[in-house]
């Protein structure tokens, strides 16, 4: 296959509708159904976080103190103002279908940014639908996108940045347009996720090298793609400062993810912590549970061939760079996984493995195009290998079942963990009605128990909390409580109270969790 078949302006033209358009029609499709099938079967909700999602979009107007501070600092807000809209519908904030419709959109511009550019980079249309198979396919992906989780949000600006990255590297007409978008598409991403400053930090580099190799100013165009980015790190900074007081509040804060691990830290929990090769297995055994024992291992071979390539391939090499990211979040102390053969076993964060799952396919769909070219017999070859692991791999899930499907058996191992929680949840759906509610922290409380936001009091609650502590039979209506929680201020506040219990009747008990109703 001649070198220059990819730029004609045929297949220029093309790339920029048709295939694109049919890739995300297969992914409204297939991401369709496994919406049906998770809400089926009671999924959308096993993420605590996805629950805490939905509800932190939400708390922005259903609140006792709604505004822009309820988006808080522990994560960053562009996946919860997405959601915000479509938490608004009541119905579709109780079923999930909230973060399902965001989800189901990310997964749209995932199938038809990766396809995008392997279509341009192969010139092989059957080839292209191959990777973008292995991404549309893939089941934890496919799972997570029917919930509120941010992945397949980040996932998707990501994806659609490094397209537009390559079209814009491709462009021999000088138009910048691409660029833009690239740049943009990567500021969503450093407001979603912080995989995303990670990425800025290699790509703004890159952008420099490809506009100098290309004849181009190199500091304008690392300047237009890195200025949105630094714009959208500002606004944060500037944001935490303003509500908290503290530019670094999401670093430094109660609730910062520094503050969760160093607490895993102390008990002996982070084994990654200054440790880079078990850093780095751990997060290569989250990457084969979630991408794929045999596409994981083959997207990462297929790393050197793209390394030999690398200013044909600059744009697909930066999706590696959740590789680096991981690993060193892990050494730093600032992430923490654990797999079901570490020590001690868990299924703690394996959707992160996930973040790889791009490059994974994009890069070994481009090493089969590379090794496609040296003659029939290697094409021939190639197309035959690449069935072969393809067919290992569905086999390796399907027999493996959610063992082999990481996201999958993390979200089950959370739901299923404390089933109180879950039968609590199913009894507030059927007999909540109406009343503000006393809230144990220690209590998740999901969306479809459908108490508002502005009705659940906490102890830190404006003016409520310490009032319904003091006198919960005068402040609410319901309290929610887990006696096996030390130490405990809504257990205490209710614990022998004559005026609360002349005036409450327990409506729900299961292993320590309580439901107290006024009557």
């Amino acid at each position: 296959m001649p070198e220059d078949d990819t730029s004609s302006p045929r297949t220029m033209n093309g790339l920029r509708t048709r295939p694109a358009l049919q890739a995300g029609l297969v992914a409204l499709v297939v991401g369709a159904m496994a919406q049906w099938i998770s809400h089926q079967q009671h999924l959308v909700f096993a993420f605590w976080d996805a629950q805490a999602h939905l509800d932190i979009a939400r708390r922005v107007v259903d609140s006792v103190t709604p505004g822009l501070q309820m988006l808080g600092t522990v994560w960053l807000p562009v996946p919860h103002l997405l959601l915000l809209p479509f938490t608004l519908v009541d119905a579709w904030w109780w079923n999930g279908l909230a973060g399902g419709l965001v989800g189901l959109l990310a997964f749209i511009v995932i199938g038809a940014a990766v396809h995008d550019l392997l279509v341009r980079r192969t010139g092989h249309p059957a080839l292209a639908w191959c990777g973008t198979l292995l991404v549309l396919g893939n089941p934890s992906l496919l799972y997570l996108q029917t919930t509120a989780m941010t992945e397949p949000v980040l996932l998707a600006f990501l994806t659609a940045s490094v397209a537009a990255l390559d079209r814009w590297a491709e462009a021999t007409d000088g138009r910048t347009r691409a660029l833009g978008v690239a740049a943009w598409c990567a500021a969503l991403a450093v407001g979603t996720r912080y995989d995303g400053w990670f990425y800025v930090m290699l790509a703004t580099p890159v952008v420099a090298w490809l506009a100098h190799a290309g004849g181009a100013g190199w500091f304008r165009a690392a300047w237009r793609f890195g200025w949105p980015s630094a714009l959208m790190v500002a606004a944060w900074l500037g944001y935490n400062a303003l509500y908290f007081d503290d530019p670094l509040a999401f670093q430094r804060g109660a609730w910062s993810a520094q503050s969760q691990q160093a607490a895993l830290a102390a008990q002996g929990l982070l084994p990654t912590k200054g440790n880079l090769l078990t850093a780095t297995t751990t997060y290569l055994g989250a990457v084969g549970l979630t991408v794929g024992m045999l596409v994981g291992a083959a997207g990462l071979l297929a790393l050197g061939v793209l390394l030999r390539h690398r200013h044909r391939f600059a744009g697909a090499l930066l999706l590696y760079a959740a590789l680096p990211f991981n690993i060193l979040a892990l050494v730093g102390g600032q992430s923490a996984l654990s797999l079901p053969w570490s020590a001690p076993p868990g299924v703690a964060n394996l959707r992160y493995g996930l973040m790889l799952l791009p490059a994974a396919a994009i890069g070994l769909t481009l090493a089969a195009s590379r090794a496609m070219r040296r003659g029939e017999s290697w094409r021939r070859g190639t197309l035959l290998a690449l069935g072969v692991l393809v067919v290992a791999q569905v086999g390796l899930w399907t027999i493996g079942g959610t063992a082999q499907i990481g996201a999958l058996r993390e979200g089950l191992a959370i739901r299923d963990g404390d089933p109180r929680q879950q039968a609590a949840a199913d009894w507030l759906a059927m007999h909540y009605d109406q009343g503000r509610v006393l809230v144990d922290p220690a209590i998740n409380v999901s969306p479809r128990s459908r108490i508002a936001l502005r009705d659940r009091i906490y102890a830190w609650t404006w003016q409520l909390g310490p009032a319904a502590l003091a006198a919960p039979e005068d402040a609410v209506d319901w309290v929610l409580v887990d006696q096996r929680a030390n130490p405990n201020a809504v257990s205490a506040a209710i614990k022998d109270r004559r005026p609360f219990l002349a005036r409450f009747d327990r409506r729900f008990a299961q292993d320590g969790l309580e439901i107290w109703r006024r009557r």
